[in-house]
C-alpha cells in the first residue's frame, strides 16, 4: 500500500491540465467533500467548477467518486457538473476506481485520482495503479473519524513538505508550507 501521492497541489484548480494531458491522462476521478466542495455543503466551489469545465473542454472524462453516505447529494452534484458518478465508492478499495474507470472508458495509465485524504483518496488511486494527486482539504470541518485520520496524515504531509514537496503538476516541486 503506497501512501505517497504522485503529485501535490494546494487546490484542484491549481492542477495543470496541460501537464495531465502531457502525461496521457484522459480521465479524472474526483473526490467530493473538501476537494471540490465543502464537507456536506451542496455547492461546488466556483474555482473547482471552472477547472472541471476546462478539463471537459479538453476532452477529458470526469467521474465523481465519493464515500459519502448521502448518495442523493453525490448524484445532485454530479448532475450539476454533467459528470459521471460512483456513490458509496468504498475508497480506498481499488474496486471504486475500477468502477469509475469503467464508467469513463479509461484505463489506469490514462486516469488520475484527485482527493484531499491520503488514507482514502491517495491509497485507493495508488492501489488501482493511477496517477494520484493530493490537494489540501478545503475546510477543517469533517467527520470525527476523518479528523482522526488527518492526525495520522499530518506527519506524512510534513515529511513531503520537508523534502521540498513532491512534483507539482507542471513539473515544478511544491511544498505544503510555502
Amino acid at each position: 500500500m503506497c501512501l505517497t501521492p504522485t503529485l501535490m497541489a494546494r487546490a484542484i484548480w491549481e492542477v495543470d491540465l496541460d501537464d495531465l494531458a502531457a502525461r496521457g491522462i484522459r480521465g479524472i476521478i474526483l473526490d467530493l467533500d473538501n476537494t471540490i466542495a465543502y464537507w456536506r455543503k451542496g455547492g461546488v466551489l466556483p474555482e473547482a467548477r471552472a477547472w472541471i469545465e476546462a478539463a471537459r473542454q479538453r476532452g477529458m472524462k470526469l467521474c465523481l467518486a465519493s464515500n459519502a453516505s448521502r448518495t442523493s447529494r453525490v448524484v445532485r452534484v454530479a448532475e450539476s457538473l454533467a459528470v459521471d458518478h460512483v456513490g458509496r465508492a468504498t475508497k480506498p478499495f481499488a474496486s471504486a476506481y475500477r468502477r469509475a474507470m469503467k464508467v469513463m472508458g479509461t484505463s489506469p495509465s490514462t486516469t488520475c485520482g484527485i482527493g484531499d485524504q491520503v488514507l482514502t483518496d491517495i491509497v485507493g488511486a495508488n492501489r488501482a495503479g493511477l496517477t494520484s494527486i493530493l490537494v489540501e482539504p478545503l475546510s477543517r470541518r469533517e467527520l470525527p473519524h476523518t479528523w482522526l485520520l488527518r492526525l495520522i496524515e499530518k506527519p506524512m504531509r510534513r515529511r513531503w513538505a520537508g523534502r521540498g514537496g513532491l512534483e507539482k503538476p507542471g513539473g515544478k516541486s511544491t511544498s505544503q508550507t510555502e
